[in-house]
């Protein structure tokens, strides 16, 4: 959004065929934009806000669309483009050699019912390498450093990603932060060069 603040022209490659699709980050926020609290699924728990993540992702990429910017699927990103994935692989769940921060470690995560909840999860619970939160909709989000303990009657959803190996800085708002950070970057540098 800073650069479209900004004047300048914003394009979203995205290799995938939408955004937000497959969920690689835990959907948990501190500072929720209240228009996105019903249409992420939000519900405020005791460390913050517990959402889909997926469905923020498209809500942040629907506000780059409604300010002007463009979004074009199924295409890699030209090889001057700003690379927004923060140290993420291109591919869920397979390192990269190429722009991926050696501090990332792969979390994995499930999705189920609290009556399904694996004993070494506590909903609402952060601890250094797991924590579980719930969605309004009941559904509870656990994600753990390591394999993922299994549910009495399977996950309902399987996810994983490469995040930092702390809770502390594995929020989607440290990920808007970096967003906004880099947006920084961009225009100062840009307005050196003027």
């Amino acid at each position: 959004m800073e650069l479209l603040s900004n004047n300048l022209e914003v394009t979203i490659y995205e290799t995938r065929q939408e955004i937000g699709n497959p969920v690689r980050s835990p959907g948990i926020i501190k500072n929720l934009n209240p228009e996105y609290i019903t249409k992420c699924n939000a519900k405020l728990n005791d460390n913050g806000w517990g959402l889909r993540r997926d469905w923020l992702e498209k809500q942040l990429a629907k506000s780059v669309l409604d300010k002007g910017g463009t979004i074009i699927l199924k295409t890699e990103a030209p090889e001057d483009s700003i690379d927004c994935r923060g140290g993420k692989s291109p591919s869920p769940g397979w390192p990269s050699t190429n722009n991926v921060d050696t501090d990332l470690v792969l979390w994995n995560g499930g999705i189920t019912i609290k009556t399904n909840l694996p004993n070494e999860f506590k909903v609402n619970k952060f601890e250094e390498n797991k924590f579980c939160f719930e969605h309004s909709d009941g559904l509870i989000e656990c994600w753990i450093i390591g394999d993922l303990p299994k549910a009495p009657q399977g996950w309902l959803e399987l996810i994983s990603g490469e995040h930092p190996n702390s809770t502390e800085m594995i929020w989607a708002d440290e990920s808007i932060l970096e967003g906004k950070e880099l947006a920084t970057k961009t225009i100062q540098s840009l307005q050196r060069g003027i």
